[in-house]
């Protein structure tokens, strides 16, 4: 059988077998604090069981609060915050814990060694023991974490490479290029004013997908401008039945980032399947509250079967989950369908190229 992975989720058990009988004999030692001709040969045994079992409780205690405490996300970005945390578990749990369990030995042994000052040693030895194991242990973990962002980072690629291929497709495909054109080619023939704002809408999302499908993340204020590329495409094309409310102010928008090529399918989501006219137009809400966006609208369920895949959402669902840490959730509230997008604040570093 194998061994099992402790509270770290790192199997490490063949190293506490070996450090800490080690240092629960070095450290008395080292310190001077026990004085071995005090002591009979079974007096010596019980004070170094007493020894190794106080450097097996202060290991777990200080992992176990460690894990807790800890935020990983911290290690690169806020050294310092590693910092007072390591320092305050010190200071908080093992000082405190190992002077009274030796402290403690001391009173029943009476062994004349054991002195103030033979005491801090071994604990001050006992507290860098300490600080060494916690930086091993940082170092599994970053190495663990380094690979699992590696893995995170290719599904995430694959992820908006079938978004942007998905989203491009919405566009080129034969039905919906023949609507697009014929459309355009209506407008021109009428000498419609709304011809050049359909075509600089047509090219701006193509440009759009092509420049950001490669990306993580994106400002919120770009997804609102394509979105409105988009709702400019499909209002011509379905005769003015959908209106879209945005309740994001532009300051907000640029605080805020998000995935790639998103409003643009929640909005073609809604056209596929809900039932809507020019004279009972399906509003689409776009609202944003803390740090989540909501999009939602009226559930209008086509009388005719629309066929689906299923996936679109799952695929969004899992884009969020990896560049945010949070997966996008979706569901009806009140007749109305509802999907809650969580977005990452734009520290200027966090938009991948």
């Amino acid at each position: 059988m194998g061994s099992t992975p402790g509270p770290s989720g790192v199997d490490d058990t063949t190293a506490r077998l070996l450090v800490t009988p080690l240092v629960g004999i070095a450290v008395p030692n080292l310190a001077g604090i026990i004085d071995h001709g005090a002591h009979s040969a079974a007096g010596l045994l019980v004070s170094y069981v007493w020894f190794i079992a106080v450097a097996a409780l202060t290991w777990e205690g200080n992992l176990r609060l460690y894990l807790r405490f800890q935020d990983r996300t911290a290690w690169l970005t806020q050294p310092w915050h590693r910092v007072r945390l390591l320092v305050g578990l010190i200071l908080l749990f093992t000082v405190p814990f190992t002077g009274l369990a030796l402290w403690g030995w001391a009173v029943l042994t009476g062994d004349p060694s054991a002195t103030w000052r033979s005491i801090a040693m071994a604990v001050i030895t006992i507290a860098a023991a300490v600080t060494f194991i916690t930086h091993v242990y940082e170092t599994l973990f970053l190495v663990r974490e380094w690979g699992s962002d590696r893995q995170r980072g290719e599904r995430l690629q694959r992820l908006n490479l079938e978004a942007e291929i998905v989203a491009l497709r919405s566009e080129v495909n034969p039905h919906t290029l023949f609507n697009n054109l014929n459309a355009l080619s209506h407008l021109v023939d009428q000498r419609h004013p709304r011809a050049s704002a359909f075509v600089a809408a047509l090219a701006g999302s193509y440009r759009y997908l092509l420049r950001s499908g490669s990306k993580r993340l994106v400002p919120l204020a770009d997804e609102l401008e394509l979105l409105d590329q988009f709702l400019s495409l499909v209002t011509i094309r379905y005769a003015d039945g959908l209106t879209v409310v945005v309740h994001v102010d532009a300051h907000a928008a640029r605080r805020w980032l998000m995935p790639p090529v998103v409003l643009p399918e929640l909005l073609e989501n809604a056209v596929k399947h809900n039932e809507f006219t020019a004279d009972n137009p399906l509003e689409i809400d776009v609202r944003l509250e803390g740090d989540r966006l909501t999009v939602s609208h009226d559930k209008r369920p086509r009388r005719a079967m629309v066929s689906s895949t299923g996936v679109g959402l799952d695929n969004l669902a899992q884009r969020f989950r990896l560049t945010t840490g949070v997966a996008a959730r979706w569901g009806e509230n009140g007749g109305r369908f509802v999907v809650t997008l969580p977005l990452v604040a734009n520290s200027g570093s966090n938009i991948a190229q």
